[in-house]
């Protein structure tokens, strides 16, 4: 029988693999509610699904689940202080920063990507839950920003690689 999975190495390992760096934002009762999350992803191209994990009990997780749309701003790599910024007091979130509503959710000024998402199944898993939604509608800009990730326990850029 395997030894039991520590959970502060289970984040080092993890910490090792490379996430994108979003802010989720909602409009509940007629304010603006943002969250970071490192875990979103596309799940199928048909029907068009994405979602992403919270913690379970996380306090900006159950307003956001309040919303009938959520925004998804990938941020870029000039948006670190977005995402320190989304990390605030939850009143304190949008202060200072350039939003408006698209779409029915606060969509952030410079982000490299945007989606908007509508609920399919919020689904257990362990101590998290992970919000799965139907994509409604998204945009990228013209001139491509490149993402911020996060590896490592902290932010980075990437780097294209001149390989012959």
């Amino acid at each position: 029988m395997s030894e039991p999975i520590d959970p502060k190495f289970f984040r080092s390992v993890m910490g090792q693999v490379p996430t994108c760096v979003t802010v989720v934002t909602a409009m509940v009762d007629d304010a603006p509610i943002a969250m970071v999350i490192g875990s979103f992803v596309s799940v199928s191209l048909d029907p068009p699904l994405a979602g992403f994990f919270c913690t379970t009990g996380s306090y900006s997780w159950e307003q956001l689940k309040k919303a009938d749309v959520l925004g998804v701003n990938v941020l870029g790599e000039d948006q670190i202080d977005v995402s320190n910024a989304c990390m605030r007091d939850l009143t304190e979130r949008f202060d200072g920063l350039d939003w408006n509503v698209v779409d029915g959710a606060p969509r952030i000024a410079g982000t490299t990507a945007w989606l908007t998402l509508t609920e399919h199944q919020i689904i257990e898993a362990g101590d998290h839950e992970f919000g799965l939604y139907n994509v409604t509608s998204m945009d990228i800009p013209e001139e491509a920003n490149p993402p911020v990730i996060f590896y490592g326990g902290g932010y980075r850029t990437l780097a294209v690689l001149d390989i012959e």
